[in-house]
């Protein structure tokens, strides 16, 4: 009898499914001292735009009660500030200049590594392989969410 890696290796996908994994591996190690949804708030919020909770629940596509524990924990470690309009209930957000100074920095290591991988492919191959590339990966999200 086979195990079960060795039956699905038969599979085409199995070669998709391997690299997807050494490119989370790699990911892992590049976020830097942040965590993902840390990276992902700050991402968001370098356009210098506030918003409130169920803005950012709602750009982001999670549950408010998500947010509001991601929120309040960046806050807590100084990347993010908020303040209240008078007369107004919800808190605004905003990434404080620091954070996005750091997160720029990670940014920029971030695609000097990309560029670096994109340089073990031929130069002439390069557009097509991202055009691929992009096109696999909104395939692969949209088959996810219909699981």
């Amino acid at each position: 009898m086979t195990s079960i890696t060795e039956a699905a290796r038969a599979n085409p996908a199995w070669s998709a499914l391997t690299a997807i994994s050494r490119l989370e591996r790699g990911q892992r190690a590049v976020v830097g001292p942040r965590g993902h949804a840390d990276q992902r708030l700050l991402w968001m919020f370098s356009d210098g735009r506030p918003r409130t909770l169920r803005e950012i629940a709602d750009e982001l596509g999670l549950e408010q009660s998500t947010v509001n524990r991601q929120a309040n924990a960046a806050l807590k470690a100084g990347l993010l500030e908020r303040s209240r309009e008078p007369g107004q209930s919800a808190w605004h957000f905003v990434a404080n200049e620091s954070a996005l100074a750091e997160f720029a920095r990670a940014l920029d290591r971030h695609l000097g590594l990309l560029d670096r991988a994109l340089d073990a492919l031929p130069r002439a191959d390069r557009a097509r392989f991202l055009e691929q590339f992009g096109t696999f990966a909104d395939a692969f999200v949209e088959a996810a969410a219909e699981a």
